[in-house]
């Protein structure tokens, strides 16, 4: 969960139990995202997320966040964009996307992300993308235009793509705009710190959302079973699988550690096939090869070194190292 992880945790096998461990509570994350369509409020459970996380977490930092108070004040701004990314586009979002899509469609389109990330930073930071690299966006792209369109081209002519998809392809570029804009963090915050950070400015923008939506849709249940499910994505999902999918970005780099967005992406198939009772289609396979041969290239492809901008904040959070490739 923070910076300072054992080293242990960062040698040998234990990255890539890691990496499992969170594909896992990810993959159930989506689940739970298509099980419960309908029966709770979707920015409810991202209000219910946050607010869960952020009290299991201020006992172990909320003291040294307060004396970093002067650094947050003056960088609000920042933290807000990346609440906003982070809280409804990206967090939130993925419930609103499985009222409308199946669990093993927004499980492919959500593998996506990294090619997002490329694009963002190349937008707002203007890094290179080589010839190899462009490839695996079209790929990439190919993909998840399979998925959007059913595997039916038809649907392209007739302008009906699947809604949820597209949501769902909306909260990945959430997750890439938050993850592209970690780098202008101030160098002094600890990975638990940052998350804390984020998460209380996320509150505040979600509280209203939330409001307005307990009124005009539905208030959150008050039951076991959704007391059950937001425990399960308040801690597991958004503590424990962010502080695994970090310890094995630290050890293994961002490039090794995306494989866990494929690995999440068949586990969420596979139980969306066992519990949900979804049906695996031929363009499901189809997709999957398409997005992970991208990825592939996208890794693969050295971007070209861009000159040295001109100082004009603090340093990144950690020196040489990219974002975890996944939050959803």
């Amino acid at each position: 969960m923070t910076d300072v992880a054992p080293s242990r945790f960062r040698q040998g096998a234990w990255p890539y139990v890691f990496i499992l461990a969170a594909a896992f509570i990810l993959a159930s994350n989506h689940i739970i995202g298509r099980w419960i369509e309908g029966q709770m409020p979707p920015m409810g459970i991202g209000f219910w997320r946050l607010f869960i996380a952020t009290v299991v977490l201020l006992p172990f930092v909320g003291r040294s966040l307060w004396e970093k108070r002067s650094v947050l004040r003056a960088r609000w701004k920042l933290f807000l964009v990346l609440a906003i990314a982070l809280g409804p586009f990206g967090n939130a979002s993925v419930y609103v996307a499985y009222h409308f899509t199946t669990a093993i469609n927004g499980g492919v389109v959500s593998t996506a992300q990294p090619v997002a990330t490329v694009l963002i930073t190349f937008l707002l930071f203007r890094e290179s993308i080589t010839r190899l690299q462009t490839l695996g966006i079209v790929l990439a792209t190919l993909g998840v235009l399979v998925i959007v369109l059913r595997g039916d081209l038809a649907m392209l002519l007739s302008l009906e793509p699947n809604i949820g998809d597209l949501i769902m392809l909306g909260a990945m570029i959430g997750f890439a705009v938050h993850n592209s804009l970690l780098r202008k963090i101030p160098k002094e915050f600890t990975t638990a710190e940052i998350l804390l950070s984020i998460q209380l400015f996320a509150l505040v923008v979600m509280f209203p959302i939330y409001v307005l939506e307990s009124i005009i849709y539905m208030p959150m249940p008050v039951t076991w079973e959704s007391v059950g499910i937001m425990a399960w994505v308040g801690i597991v999902v958004a503590i424990f699988a962010v502080g695994f999918t970090n310890t094995s970005v630290l050890a293994l780099g961002a490039n090794k550690a995306t494989i866990g967005n494929y690995i999440r992406a068949l586990i969420t198939a596979v139980l969306a096939i066992l519990i949900l009772g979804e049906t695996l289609e031929t363009f499901h396979p189809v997709a999957f090869a398409l997005v992970v041969a991208g990825v592939l290239l996208l890794g693969r492809g050295r971007r070209a070194k861009t000159p040295p901008a001109a100082p004009q904040g603090p340093a990144p959070v950690t020196p040489g190292a990219e974002s975890p490739p996944t939050r959803g």
